[in-house]
């Protein structure tokens, strides 16, 4: 499946996250930053891990508000951050018109350090539970 794992973060945590999820569904691509290295062409699953804080950035708004159908067909969101921030963000990529997968996964990121990594075994089970479901109800 053509799929791209994209994140907005600081934390070490996510960043594990984000690398379990690109291993999980074997994906071709490294896990990049947003905005990416290589744009976006007719995905199939964009799948974005981020911290969602009250004013995201505005180059992370930006690229949300232009996810088409064209450049990701379905988007799933891995979030750390307030249910009302995290149901902003959604709000924004809806509007751009892509398909939003509503089963998003909240997770702590803990502190905004990227080599603060340590992630405990369940963690990395409800993560690779939480592919399991997306990739699944793609097919």
């Amino acid at each position: 499946m053509k799929m791209r794992v994209l994140t907005s973060t600081k934390s070490g945590r996510l960043l594990v996250f984000a690398d379990q999820v690109a291993k999980k569904a074997e994906s071709t691509y490294k896990v990049d930053s947003i905005p990416p290295d290589y744009s976006l062409d007719r995905e199939r699953l964009l799948v974005i891990v981020a911290t969602v804080g009250p004013s995201p950035s505005d180059a992370f708004r930006r690229f949300c508000s232009d996810l088409t159908k064209e450049r990701a067909t379905n988007v799933a969101l891995i979030a750390d951050g307030l249910p009302e921030n995290v149901a902003k963000l959604t709000e924004i990529i809806k509007d751009a018109g892509t398909n939003f997968i509503d089963d998003v996964l909240t997770v702590k990121g803990g502190l905004p350090f990227k080599f603060a990594k340590k992630v405990t075994p369940d963690e990395i089970r409800a993560v690779d539970e939480w592919t399991d479901r997306i990739l699944a109800s793609l097919k």
